[in-house]
């Protein structure tokens, strides 16, 4: 009996459902019996996209620290420091002997550099991630240079003077001993473009896209002091009159101090990886020294050419 009752059920719970259908009853008319069960997302969907934002962003950091040091400090060794007269001028020395009264220049022994300054990009991202254009600014370009005497005993007669109108007349001045030994330093800012290349940057490796090489070419002005350190046995005086006693000891013990100022243009090139890097640099200028201690020397300003090849290791900052 019981079995009986639950198939009428069963059979009365059918008819109802395919009657609810055919009415059009919307509950079941909605359902799409086939729908794509593509569309769905799961969770390996998620963790795959997850992924490969987490990687993008992962690459963007690294290329943003691969470009990222755009400062610079640099340690140098000026290879070829000279100082020569301007073609055309004579520069005299007071003593007739070395080169006929003349200075025709010299090089130093030795002679050293900082520099600090940092790249200015021209574009916000580099150029097929290779190449970065900049507008490079040193704000400090200092050198120290050391010059020897020339090679003679003798370097300067403190009898021999030049004369030169004034106010009141004239007056005689001794002429600038030019062949002592010599300290210059100098200070310059300079500003001009540059272009920066990282040739790996496709490489697969990580590592080697840190490998950038920069060509630059600036325009600068320097300010140089130039000391000539007495040495009173260089003096051709015999000092034996009263006169030229009087010349021997003020050209002994007197201020031997010129100031200079001019334009300079450079051309170099370095190779970087990291925070390290290598370089090299060709710079020529042209400075106009005068004397600080007027009242022995004058104002007479002699202009001179100024040029160095310079090595120099640099750190990224």
């Amino acid at each position: 009996m019981k079995r009986t009752f639950l198939l009428c059920a069963v059979c009365l719970s059918a008819l109802t459902t395919f009657a609810q259908v055919e009415n059009g009853d919307e509950r079941w008319t909605n359902i799409d019996w086939k729908e794509d069960s593509t569309e769905i997302v799961t969770i390996d969907d998620i963790i795959k996209e997850q992924q490969a934002v987490t990687s993008r962003n992962t690459r963007e950091n690294h290329f943003a620290d691969v470009w990222g040091r755009r400062g610079f400090f640099n340690i140098a060794y000026n290879k070829t420091a000279s100082l020569m007269p301007v073609p055309g001028e004579v520069v005299q020395t007071g003593y007739a002997p070395i080169a006929k009264g003349q200075f025709n220049g010299v090089t130093a022994d030795w002679s050293a550099a900082l520099q600090r300054g940092r790249n200015y990009r021209l574009h916000k991202k580099p150029i097929a991630n290779t190449v970065q254009i900049n507008l490079d600014y040193t704000g400090l370009d200092l050198s120290v240079s050391h010059y020897r005497p020339a090679a003679s005993k003798v370097l300067y007669d403190s009898r021999e003077k030049y004369t030169m109108n004034v106010e009141n007349g004239t007056k005689s001045y001794y002429y600038t001993p030019w062949n002592l030994e010599k300290y210059e330093a100098t200070y310059g800012m300079s500003l001009g473009p540059s272009i920066t290349i990282a040739p790996f940057n496709y490489v697969n490796y990580d590592g080697i896209h840190f490998m950038k090489l920069n060509v630059y070419y600036h325009v600068g002005y320097q300010a140089s002091v130039l000391y000539m350190l007495n040495n009173k046995d260089a003096d051709a005086n015999p000092h034996t009159e009263y006169s030229a006693t009087k010349n021997y000891d003020e050209m002994a013990t007197n201020l031997k101090l010129l100031w200079g100022h001019g334009m300079y243009t450079l051309f170099g090139m370095n190779l970087s990886w990291k925070v390290i890097g290598v370089g090299f640099e060709s710079r020529t200028g042209k400075t106009r020294y005068q004397p600080l201690n007027t009242s022995d020397f004058g104002t007479t300003a002699s202009n001179f050419n100024s040029s160095f090849t310079r090595f120099y290791i640099q750190f990224r900052m």
